[in-house]
């Protein structure tokens, strides 16, 4: 209970700080000596700072308000994509202050990705400046099937490794929590502390890029589902005659929408000798989503017209889980997007057209502000997360890494 009431205070300070110990006794129903004794509790710990605030109470004093202590502790973000490792280091309230990118051109074998995760690690702690002791704990977004029990990647397709220890590999190196998850859960979570998700209980995350993956929020929760594979919304069919899917099922939406199917359709067209302005954009140079998105820009009907199909599929796939989970909104994340109508408006209208009446009227769709970095934002928010749900942080005995700057 005590723990239950810890949490209740500090996440009330963080979502209507500054507040007075008055205010919170008030809203949370607690009695004014209970709350007195966590609130110094929490001070005691340098959770919560108290100012002087603005006005006078009965006496003619100046209340004291609380606010989170946001600079006392630390979390780490790890965003490891197929091509790159982000690694940032922020504030309780989210500022990141240091952050550093490490680009792989091929994927790595496992232990030099372990490496490359540890290393990226010290450079933010080394580097910030930040003590130590005061990181609460390291957060780990990777793609793929993740177990976030036991902080591994099951799975991850576009790194070709399978098993990885992330969680076992990193709190050996350094001694601090580590928490992971897959990427889209970790762009909710971002979402739902920063973005288009704040205050919204139910609502569908939506990730476009190699592949197709989307974070589920119910009630206020990320549904994970029993094997950790709910959200899996690339692999659902769109269309039962359509091509194969590289996990082996036919007419999955990933084999129509991502940005790897995209590529392959258009490259299929412009052998067919369709024309377009492709030729002349991408030259003698292998074709990119970058030559696509510029050709859209340019009008071209190929492109527009390989956009707008991915977009009415896209529009199928929500509507069809909008349909079961009757999600308040959808948030849309991807460099795709922001090629504008000629993708939204083929997705809305199908929203509109296959979504039940009760459903559709109560959806909004929108897109999000965090965009990529959402993935890393929400890495070091899981770690945040946690110490707001329990009341209280981890305590970490910090080592410096064998892994560090110089190796």
């Amino acid at each position: 209970m005590k723990s239950m009431n810890r949490a209740t205070i500090l996440n009330m300070v963080r979502l209507e700080g500054p507040i007075s110990r008055a205010q919170i006794a008030k809203r949370t129903k607690l009695t004014p000596p209970t709350v007195g004794t966590i609130v110094q509790e929490l001070m005691e710990e340098d959770l919560l700072i108290e100012e002087t605030g603005i006005g006078k109470i009965q006496g003619g004093r100046k209340p004291l308000m609380l606010s989170i202590h946001s600079s006392a502790f630390y979390a780490i973000g790890v965003y490891a994509a197929a091509e790159v490792v982000h690694t940032v280091i922020a504030t309780l309230d989210g500022e990141i202050f240091m952050e550093k990118e490490e680009r792989m051109q091929t994927p790595p074998p496992l232990e030099e990705f372990l490496q490359l995760l540890s290393r990226s690690v010290s450079f933010v702690i080394e580097e910030s400046g930040a003590a130590p002791e005061k990181i609460i704990g390291i957060g780990v977004a990777m793609h793929g099937l993740v177990n976030s029990e036991e902080g591994t990647a099951i799975f991850s397709p576009h790194l070709q490794l399978e098993n990885i220890p992330i969680q076992q590999h990193l709190e050996e190196k350094f001694s601090i929590p580590v928490l992971v998850e897959n990427d889209v859960r970790t762009l909710t979570l971002a979402e739902g502390w920063y973005g288009e998700g704040q205050n919204i209980s139910h609502f569908l995350c939506v990730s476009v890029g190699l592949g197709i993956g989307s974070g589920i929020v119910l009630d206020n929760t990320i549904y994970r589902g029993p094997v950790h594979s709910a959200g899996e919304i690339g692999h659902t069919v769109v269309d039962v005659s359509g091509p194969k899917c590289h996990c082996g099922n036919y007419g999955c939406l990933e084999a129509y929408a991502s940005e790897s199917s995209i590529l392959e359709q258009t490259q299929r067209q412009l052998r067919f000798g369709k024309p377009s302005l492709l030729h002349e954009i991408a030259g003698d140079k292998e074709l990119t989503m970058q030559h696509v998105y510029q050709a859209v820009a340019e009008k071209d009907p190929l492109a527009m017209e390989v956009a707008a199909d991915a977009g009415r599929y896209l529009g199928i796939a929500i509507a069809n889980i909008t349909n079961m989970l009757s999600f308040s909104k959808i948030v849309l994340e991807g460099e795709l997007f922001q090629v504008g109508d000629v993708i939204l408006d083929p997705l809305r209208s199908m929203v509109e057209k296959r979504t039940l009446r009760s459903v559709r009227n109560a959806t909004t769709i929108a897109i999000s502000p965090l965009g990529k970095k959402g993935m890393v934002i929400g890495a070091f928010t899981l770690v945040i997360d946690q110490m707001f749900q329990a009341g209280t942080r981890q305590e970490t005995k910090y080592k410096k890494s064998s892994s560090s700057l110089s190796s």
